[in-house]
């Protein structure tokens, strides 16, 4: 009880949006509530060394007894430095926390909502709608629905480190590369192939 007491002295509900800390302290209660299917370790002396592509390591997961068929998730993404992640879109929910470097996001259809310093007294939203890129600091945060076509890229020379909250489908691969045409910005087409 002493956690949920916690819980209820953090910062602001604002729009019927959680933030970061609650989200994050709801994901933790359900893995302790559910069966949880833990993942190995990382085997590198530091998260980040000598990783050369896109990792996405699940840190826990369970299925929910109030959302049969729905897998929740916290997992841990690393992207390298200068690497790229094509058009795609997620099966589910999926509310990001950035915790090390600088991420380029671009939405290409549908919207996306970012938290700027999330979690803290200075937490303001912003939203990006198709054509649109902004720039992810570490406390940033942002929710993507399964329906956003959107892409990103490590645009640094060091890794970009983000912990994911995700409710998926069951079995559902965590994302599926976008191969169609969205319309674009300039009133032309996006495509990815």
């Amino acid at each position: 009880m002493h956690l949920l007491a916690s819980i209820a002295r953090f910062p602001k509900i604002r729009g019927g949006t959680a933030s970061v800390a609650i989200l994050l302290a709801a994901v933790l209660i359900t893995l302790s509530w559910g069966q949880v299917r833990a993942q190995e370790p990382p085997t590198l002396s530091s998260l980040t060394d000598g990783v050369t592509e896109v990792v996405r390591q699940v840190l826990g997961s369970t299925i929910p007894d109030t959302a049969p068929g729905q897998d929740l998730a916290l997992s841990r993404v690393i992207i390298p430095a200068g690497e790229p992640i094509r058009l795609h879109t997620h099966p589910g929910p999926q509310f990001a926390l950035i915790v090390e470097g600088t991420l380029t996001y671009t939405a290409h259809w549908g919207v996306v909502q970012v938290t700027r310093a999330a979690g803290t007294e200075d937490s303001r939203e912003e939203f990006a709608g198709a054509g649109q890129t902004v720039e992810l600091q570490v406390g940033d945060s942002l929710l993507e629905m399964p329906t956003l076509v959107h892409e990103a890229r490590n645009a640094t020379d060091t890794p970009v480190v983000i912990y994911l909250a995700t409710l998926f489908p069951e079995g559902a691969p965590a994302s599926a590369p976008f191969t169609g045409i969205v319309p674009s910005s300039s009133g032309g087409i996006a495509q990815d192939s």
